[in-house]
């Protein structure tokens, strides 16, 4: 069931850095075009590592946790169903080593079963309503031409199985040290963005 919230995923192992502002400036942007704004912390959920066990392959009408073999045991499914459930879905993440921080592509790698699940033809996944995502990533890095690249395709087809097209992300570079996004135009950049995500949503 859809709810009228917008959920905002800090994807960034380190607390209180550019991606926490990130986060949080975005939910500012929602709440100012008169939303309401949920911030989920990656870091705050352990969700354990696909096993490629094939269980989510196997046919059968399973839905939510039971869809995958390690959904009772962590909270890989909690982070999803705010997914699945959220009008506007924003991101800020870090870039790490040209890619997205391993505990969030931990829990991306755990899509496989809604890939598998749509493959399959669950209608209550092909019933989803589209919505666009947006993202924010902010690396420390200050140059290369592909630097954001991997990020942006392996979000993309991720959020593919939500029937969730992502636009094109917010970037910004060489940003390392965890008070560099403090810049008001690039404060009013993010915030514009979650403005806009509220808006199109609405």
């Amino acid at each position: 069931m859809m709810t009228d919230r917008a959920v905002v995923f800090a994807c960034s192992h380190r607390r209180g850095g550019n991606t926490d502002r990130a986060a949080s400036w975005l939910a500012d942007g929602v709440r100012e075009a008169g939303g309401q704004a949920d911030i989920i912390h990656v870091r705050e959920h352990e969700v354990r590592p696909c096993l490629a066990c094939g269980y989510c392959d196997e046919p059968g009408e399973r839905r939510g946790r039971d869809l995958c073999v390690l959904g009772p045991g962590d909270a890989a499914w909690d982070l999803f169903e705010a997914l699945l459930t959220a009008r506007a879905v924003l991101f800020a993440s870090p870039i790490y080593f040209y890619h997205l921080p391993s505990m969030l592509k931990t829990w991306i790698d755990r899509g496989q079963q809604f890939w598998a699940a749509r493959a399959d033809g669950a209608q209550w996944l092909a019933a989803l309503p589209e919505r666009t995502a947006r993202a924010v990533f902010v690396a420390g890095r200050p140059r290369g031409e592909k630097l954001f690249e991997g990020a942006a395709v392996t979000l993309r087809y991720f959020l593919h199985n939500f029937a969730m097209p992502l636009k094109e992300p917010l970037t910004f570079r060489g940003l390392d040290g965890p008070d560099d996004l403090a810049d008001r135009a690039d404060r009013n950049a993010i915030i514009d963005l979650g403005r806009r995500a509220w808006e199109e949503a609405s």
